[in-house]
């Protein structure tokens, strides 16, 4: 679905697209998937955990309402931090754009981020309506998704995800084992639960499955 409403926003003139919520999993993490925006942004901005700076969702959260990135970092009260963070997102080639919120079936808030525009007249408020209404749907349709995963995702106690999140980091059984201060043979064991339980053969498929359903995320 992301790729296809990229391809959609694209279209109209937003060469960047993401959308950021809340993880299931961990509340104060956030799941942020994007496409267009500059490599070495996305990959400074997960492996940092920029989102613990970044003003602009919190913004928008506490506003309810779209508002265009260039805007909030000139009113918003800014930090020193943030404001460093504005600096390096500019630096690494990231434009102006629209953050538009929206409200799932669970109550949390989705924000959508249009941006990389290079004809700033796409962002003229007679277009909002049409964009927040597009990404409205998105958000219930990945609600949808998520809530027909929320059995699998039960099925998984704490322990197992743990597992199942080193087993996507390529570590072996006895790894895992001295990681979680536990025995391999109990390792073993929970990661055979996994493969009935996710119907996978072995720990490749198991990890995919588990990024699949948002069991995990890189």
């Amino acid at each position: 679905m992301v790729d296809l409403l990229w391809k959609h926003f694209g279209g109209l003139g937003f060469q960047g697209f993401a959308y950021m919520v809340p993880s299931r999993d961990s509340p104060l993490t956030m799941v942020y998937k994007s496409r267009g925006y500059p490599e070495k942004f996305i990959e400074t901005y997960q492996r940092e955990k920029l989102y613990l700076i970044d003003p602009f969702p919190a913004h928008v959260t506490r506003h309810k309402s779209t508002l265009r990135i260039s805007e909030i970092a000139q009113q918003a009260k800014l930090s020193r931090a943030e404001t460093d963070y504005i600096d390096r997102m500019k630096k690494m080639g990231i434009t102006d754009g629209l953050i538009i919120p929206t409200f799932g079936m669970d109550l949390r808030i989705v924000k959508f981020v249009l941006g990389q525009v290079t004809d700033f007249s796409v962002i003229e408020n007679d277009n909002l309506f049409e964009f927040t209404a597009t990404l409205q749907m998105a958000h219930r349709r990945l609600d949808e998704l998520a809530r027909q995963d929320e059995p699998i995702r039960r099925r998984l106690p704490r322990r197992e995800v743990e597992i199942l999140h080193w087993i996507a980091k390529g570590k072996t059984n006895a790894e895992i084992a001295a990681i979680l201060g536990v025995a391999a043979p109990t390792v073993a064991t929970h990661i055979a639960r996994m493969f009935q339980k996710l119907d996978v053969n072995d720990r490749a498929a198991l990890a995919v499955k588990g990024f699949r359903y948002g069991i995990i995320h890189a």
